[in-house]
């Protein structure tokens, strides 16, 4: 099989060669941190030489208009301020630059008091989408380059819920405003969905991609089953249908505790979760979605954490985890999170070569 041939058939629960492999080493946190010589390689080089059976991102073939809104974005080396001047006011995010994982992180969320959420709906209800023919052709050039390698998908971003506790509201906020606000949230909720809906709708003009993902981060340390089943679930439930409704397929992205939601998970239109993680980081084994939410193929069944024990070591907790399992269709194996810096490409490369050998 080819890479590519085997990271689908996979996804699809079909009969493979060997279990596809693939790791989290291409970026900036994992790279800047190796030798010169990963640091510089270009990434499907590096996929080559490890011989992955690599998992592709590309942009979205869709772009934004609002003309109720004028955003302007200030960066610096540590602080990145972006503005959103709206009829209703002014919303300010502030993100800070954290070096050890080269990224940033809110300090500043938009949304402060429930006197913000009208200048919020601007922002939403005034984001609209269309395709974007340029951004379409990009797409389509970076699945000719990755060819055979490996599968290539694009995401449609966050559900509601999730994007106010990371991004426009924060995790205790959030949960207090839909105490003390319902009616301005619901509002605002309904807001985000209606605009991630336009967004996915201008995508599937015509999408390059077979995969389209919605990159939810979900875990029950921020959201219980009961939040997950009133807001995520139904959300998740409007973006799949369409989605398989125009001939592609959706993919979850969910890298936390997922255990008390794997059952609601399995009734979404949906066939795979990425970076489904083991414990102590996550708490799914390769055996519970074989239980609970049989229907989900899953990327992912180790830890990062687990990455940094000796090679030997590594390797047992693999074919233990692959054993408990019984059946492993369905199954892309990886370190589901970022791979962590102090696992070399080396001991990667070694582990790989192991994993020939492992049903």
């Amino acid at each position: 099989m080819t890479r590519k041939e085997r990271f689908e058939r996979a996804l699809r629960h079909e009969e493979v060669d060997r279990i596809p492999f693939w790791v989290k080493v291409f970026g900036q946190s994992y790279r800047m941190l190796q030798p010169a010589k990963w640091r510089e390689m270009p990434e499907l080089d590096l996929a080559d030489y490890l011989d992955l059976d690599h998992y592709a991102g590309c942009g979205a073939p869709a772009r934004c208009e609002n003309s109720r809104v004028t955003q302007t974005s200030e960066r610096t080396d540590t602080h990145w301020t972006q503005r959103y001047d709206t009829p209703d006011g002014t919303l300010t995010a502030v993100h800070g630059w954290d070096a050890s994982s080269a990224s940033w992180h809110p300090v500043e969320f938009p949304i402060k008091s429930v006197e913000d959420i009208p200048a919020a709906l601007q922002v939403f209800e005034g984001n609209q989408w269309s395709h974007d023919e340029s951004l379409a052709e990009r797409a389509r050039e970076r699945i000719r380059q990755v060819g055979d390698r490996g599968s290539v998908h694009c995401g449609m971003g966050i559900s509601p819920l999730m994007q106010l506790i990371q991004h426009w509201l924060g995790p205790e906020p959030t949960y207090f405003f839909l105490q003390d606000h319902p009616a301005e949230m619901e509002e605002l909720i309904g807001a985000m969905h209606a605009e991630r809906l336009r967004f996915l709708d201008a995508i599937l003009v015509d999408c390059p991609t077979e995969w389209v993902v919605s990159v939810e981060n979900t875990s029950t340390t921020l959201l219980s089953p009961a939040i997950f089943e009133r807001y995520c679930f139904p959300h998740l439930m409007d973006y799949g249908t369409r989605i398989q409704a125009a001939g592609k397929r959706h993919q979850l992205h969910q890298c936390g505790k997922l255990y008390d939601l794997l059952p609601m998970i399995d009734r979404l239109p949906a066939e795979a979760i990425e970076a489904y993680t083991a414990p102590t980081l996550g708490d799914t084994t390769i055996a519970d979605r074989n239980e609970r939410a049989p229907s989900m193929a899953i990327i992912g069944g180790t830890q990062a954490c687990t990455w940094l024990l000796p090679v030997d070591e590594i390797c047992a907790v693999i074919e233990r985890d692959l054993k408990a399992a019984g059946s492993t269709r369905g199954v892309v194996l990886t370190c589901a999170g970022v791979m962590p810096p102090g696992c070399s490409i080396e001991k990667v490369k070694e582990i790989r070569e192991r994993m020939y050998d492992v049903a």
